[in-house]
């Protein structure tokens, strides 16, 4: 009888893991945005330099969205990211991911759990004043001030630990539970799009990134909260990130801000912190929103450390035509100050002016 129950449960177990006939699919969706702007800017900026104008941008993104859910309700999946205005890396953000009653995993190039959980100031804006990325309306390039505005606390509150971006990593997010939501995430070294096996007696490894939100609402009132911390080996030092977020909203209008710091990461410390308040209406949005970043001056001169410093104010109206169709108008006035130039030679390029402008927005 013994061997006869031991050779059922056997059956049993690996009828359990064995392939079974499913009736589930691959389903394709692709989707995206464009950004168009129309403005003019008025700068003052160092000797020899010129800003000023009328001129036009754009960005755009397409995303191959594969997944498929199985039986069992697994759903399996990925997400691809081809840059549409890009210079260098074409590819922007590619990774699998699990999904179920268990939460979320998620493989490949992609940002930290503390970037993905973070909350910052109401912005209806497409330009964002947080948003970290260069180029969107600062009106000066990275010959003129330090490199910290992608993913550093000169640009946004938005940071990754010493500036790592969608290095390749692992996370893990739980469900939400009661407004509460936990994540994590791993990645042995920072690099991007590939997959060389780096020395880490030589580089910054072993980045680790725990965070949390809340996010829940109470008749008309809405809250959302978030924190995050993380550390990383370094050479030398351990580099590591800190950030909080809050939005409270009431009857259309949310208020917020968010702060975030980088330590011991070199010429990547620094703090950052935002402020804004929003309203929005029917197809109407109007924001304004203040972000202050500081951070070392990579100019440093003569073994002295200084700091670079910019503030940016937006302005900014939103209306939406349809689903997907979105009409902006903003207006932004940007203060950079640094006290030493490139070369770590002579007064700081400063840089000040503002910009108004116009655009649209699909996303699909």
């Amino acid at each position: 009888m013994k061997k006869v129950l031991l050779s059922t449960s056997a059956v049993a177990l690996v009828g359990a893991f064995a392939p079974q006939a499913s009736a589930a699919e691959w389903e394709m969706r692709v989707g995206g945005y464009m950004e168009q702007y129309l403005a003019f800017a008025s700068v003052d900026g160092p000797a020899g330099t010129d800003f000023d104008g009328v001129d036009s941008k754009q960005d755009a993104e397409i995303f191959f969205l594969p997944s498929i859910t199985l039986d069992n309700g697994l759903k399996f999946g990925a997400n691809i990211q081809l840059e549409g205005n890009t210079s260098g890396d074409q590819i922007d953000e590619s990774y699998a991911f699990v999904q179920g009653s268990f939460g979320e995993l998620l493989f490949g190039s992609e940002n930290s759990a503390g970037y993905k959980m973070h909350y910052a100031a109401p912005d209806v804006s497409m330009i964002n004043v947080n948003s970290g990325s260069t180029g969107n309306f600062v009106p000066f390039s990275s010959a003129t001030r330090g490199s910290d505005v992608f993913r550093g606390t000169l640009g946004s509150t938005y940071i990754e630990n010493v500036r790592n971006n969608d290095a390749h990593r692992f996370s893990y997010f739980t469900p939400r539970f009661a407004g509460f939501q936990l994540g994590v995430s791993y990645a042995r070294d920072g690099a991007q799009d590939s997959v060389a096996q780096l020395d880490c007696n030589a580089i910054t490894c072993d980045y680790f990134d725990v965070a949390a939100n809340y996010v829940n609402s109470f008749g008309d009132f809405n809250i959302a909260a978030s924190a995050r911390w993380g550390i990383a080996s370094g050479v030398a030092t351990d580099p590591e990130v800190y950030g909080f977020g809050l939005n409270l909203g009431y009857g259309g209008f949310t208020i917020g801000g968010s702060w975030a710091e980088q330590n011991d990461g070199g010429n990547d410390d620094g703090r950052a912190w935002d402020a804004g308040i929003s309203y929005e209406t029917g197809p109407w949005g109007f924001s304004f929103t203040y972000f202050e970043g500081i951070n070392r001056d990579d100019e440093n001169f003569g073994g002295v450390n200084s700091d670079e410093e910019l503030k940016q104010y937006l302005l900014a109206v939103r209306y939406s035509l349809a689903k997907g169709v979105d009409l902006h108008a903003y207006g932004a006035y940007i203060d950079f100050d640094e006290e030493f130039s490139a070369g770590g030679a002579g007064t700081g390029e400063d840089i000040d002016g503002f910009i108004i402008g116009t655009g649209f927005k699909l996303s699909f």
